[in-house]
């Protein structure tokens, strides 16, 4: 399944069940965005505000 969230996109699995879609940790962490709890939003990492980024060790 390909996940796309604020012009990011990523690959990975899914169970998709009703209308509702819940977003995890995994699927957050990979398009390098962060929870703004208090606005209730989602925002790029300030560190790479442009586009995604991982490191792999």
């Amino acid at each position: 399944m390909i996940v796309e969230c604020e012009g990011r996109k990523t690959i990975d699995e899914a169970l998709v069940t009703g209308d509702e879609v819940l977003i995890g940790q995994v699927i957050l962490e990979k398009l390098d965005l962060l929870v703004d709890c208090r606005n209730q939003r989602l925002m790029p990492n300030p560190a790479n505000p442009d586009y995604p980024v991982t490191y792999i060790r």
